[in-house]
């Protein structure tokens, strides 16, 4: 029976399933353990579009199913809160939920660290040098030119006469003075007395 589940879940033909829709629950008992996740989910669904519920004899597999991939603590716990509530849910309903809630999270943390390399990225390419455009002057009118042309005249008049008088400057000067009185003094001349 698990090799005919086994084909027909690779083939996708449910016609074959109709062993598992007309077998007796003590059978089915025996066979379900030996199925896997897949085959079981697969058997389940097949079964219901037949009109046959099989939640009685698998709902203590889903459990096990439960523990093995999420661990004991956590089917406990499931188990401890149904009981507060006084609720039951069906362990496949259980299982299925628990698998979305962690794909969900696994979307989240990947989301999140996308989101991190987005911000990275964004970083580095705020911190690139960027390259202008030179962009033309307004033109203004003619006279405003001359006016600014002349304030700029006397502006840098102003910054070259201070830059003159600066201590550096003057410093600079006389050594420069100094060092060239030098190189024509020392000079043999040329005409002999």
């Amino acid at each position: 029976m698990i090799d005919t589940l086994t084909q027909a879940g690779r083939v996708g033909d449910t016609r074959r399933l109709e062993v598992f829709a007309a077998c007796d629950v003590s059978i089915l008992e025996k066979v379900l353990p030996h199925c896997n996740v897949d085959q079981l989910m697969y058997v389940e669904k097949c079964c219901k579009t037949r009109g046959r519920d099989l939640s009685l004899v698998t709902d203590q597999l889903w459990k096990k199913f439960y523990e093995r991939e999420f661990g004991v603590s956590k089917a406990d716990a499931v188990v401890q809160r149904m009981r507060e509530k006084k609720v039951s849910f069906k362990w496949v309903i259980l299982y299925e939920a628990k698998l979305k809630e962690r794909a969900e999270a696994e979307n989240k943390a990947i989301d999140r660290v996308k989101q991190l390399y987005k911000k990275e990225n964004e970083r580095k390419q705020s911190r690139q040098l960027k390259v202008c455009e030179a962009v033309k002057p307004i033109t203004r009118k003619r006279g405003c030119d001359e006016i600014c042309n002349i304030k700029k005249g006397n502006l840098m008049k102003k910054a070259r006469k201070e830059f003159e008088n600066c201590r550096e400057v003057k410093d600079l000067a006389a050594i420069n003075r100094i060092a060239l009185q030098r190189k024509y003094h020392h000079r043999p001349s040329l005409f002999i007395k």
